[in-house]
C-alpha cells in the first residue's frame, strides 16, 4: 500500500462469515486498505514478496449503460477482481496502489496495481478462503467531522 494516510483496518467477526472495517484519509487508501485486509484474512501478507505486480482497471460510462453505480458496487468489484486473480492465477498480494479513481455521477475510472507473488505452500501461510465479498452489512462512507472514510465489508468463507 502506497497511501501515506492514517490507514488501517480491524478484522471482525460474523455469524458465519468473517469481515474487515476500513478507514483512511482518502477514498484511495480506503480501497488499497480494505484490499490489504482482505489478504491479511486469506493469508500471513507479512510472507508475500511483492515481485509480481497486476494492473487492474474497470471503468463504466453512463452513456453506455444507465445502471448508476455507486461506492459500495466498486468496492465489491476491485475486491471481486483481486480475488479472481488470487483464485485464477494462484497469486497472494500484499500491496496495493490506486492510480486512478474518476467517480462521477455520468461514470467512473479505476485503475490500480496489486503487487505480490504466487503461491507457495512450501512457504506462504495460509488461514481462510474467501469466496466473496457480499453486501450483507456493506457500507462505504466519509465521516466529515473526522475528515476519514470508512469501509465494512462481510466476506463470504
Amino acid at each position: 500500500m502506497k497511501s501515506k494516510d492514517k490507514s488501517g483496518f480491524e478484522i471482525i467477526e460474523h455469524i458465519s462469515d468473517v469481515g474487515i472495517k476500513a478507514w483512511s484519509e482518502s477514498l484511495n487508501g480506503l480501497f488499497e486498505t480494505s484490499a490489504l485486509g482482505m489478504f491479511s484474512i486469506i493469508c500471513n501478507i507479512s510472507l508475500i514478496k511483492p515481485v509480481l505486480k497486476k494492473k487492474i482497471h474497470f471503468k463504466q460510462d453512463n452513456g453506455f449503460n444507465s445502471y448508476n453505480y455507486n461506492l459500495d458496487d466498486i468496492l465489491i468489484l476491485w475486491l471481486e477482481r483481486l480475488l479472481y486473480l488470487h483464485e485464477v492465477n494462484k497469486l497472494l498480494f500484499s500491496s496495493f496502489e490506486v492510480l486512478k479513481f474518476d467517480f462521477k455521477k455520468d461514470g467512473y475510472n479505476f485503475l490500480a496495481m496489486a503487487f505480490g507473488e504466487k503461491i507457495n505452500l512450501n512457504f506462504h501461510e495460509i488461514f481462510v478462503s474467501i469466496k466473496a465479498p457480499t453486501y450483507h452489512m456493506l457500507e462505504v462512507k466519509k465521516d466529515e467531522k473526522e475528515n476519514l472514510w470508512y469501509a465494512t465489508v462481510i466476506f463470504d468463507v
